[in-house]
């Protein structure tokens, strides 16, 4: 018969296994994020406009975000209201930002920045009818 002491030790080893193996698979799926043009091209938005900079100071760093709630936005070649965590050398905020497929390339329709500070106040970083 096993002990009790044994099946405490192998239970504790599967459950930090399979902990381990949730963080690094979402750490992949951000990552895999991450690495899309829209996204990219988004951020990039966000880190020269001088409101934000000045708002939230450089470097302005993206954190993680709920994968299971911002995959829900996803759909019929558009993005809507994605939110990304953000932190600069002065504060924090969320992101957030709307895309739309056009000739088989992502194009940022619009984008807000949220400061944590002002939860009810939002920066207009792009406007749906500006030009591409």
């Amino acid at each position: 018969m096993v002990s009790l002491r044994t099946l405490t030790k192998a239970a504790t080893y599967i459950a930090v296994g399979g902990i381990t193996a949730a963080m690094i698979m979402k750490v992949k799926l951000e990552d895999k994020i991450r690495s899309q043009p829209y996204y990219k091209e988004s951020l990039k938005l966000l880190r020269s406009h001088p409101g934000a900079v000045q708002l939230l100071g450089e470097p302005i760093k993206d954190l993680s975000f709920d994968l299971g709630e911002e995959t829900k936005k996803f759909g019929g070649g558009k993005i809507d209201s994605f939110a990304v965590p953000v932190r600069g050398q002065k504060t924090r905020g969320k992101y957030y930002f709307w895309a739309e497929m056009q000739d088989d390339r992502w194009v940022i329709k619009r984008a807000e920045l949220e400061l944590k500070n002002e939860p009810d106040r939002r920066l207009l970083i792009k406007a749906e009818s500006q030009a591409e």
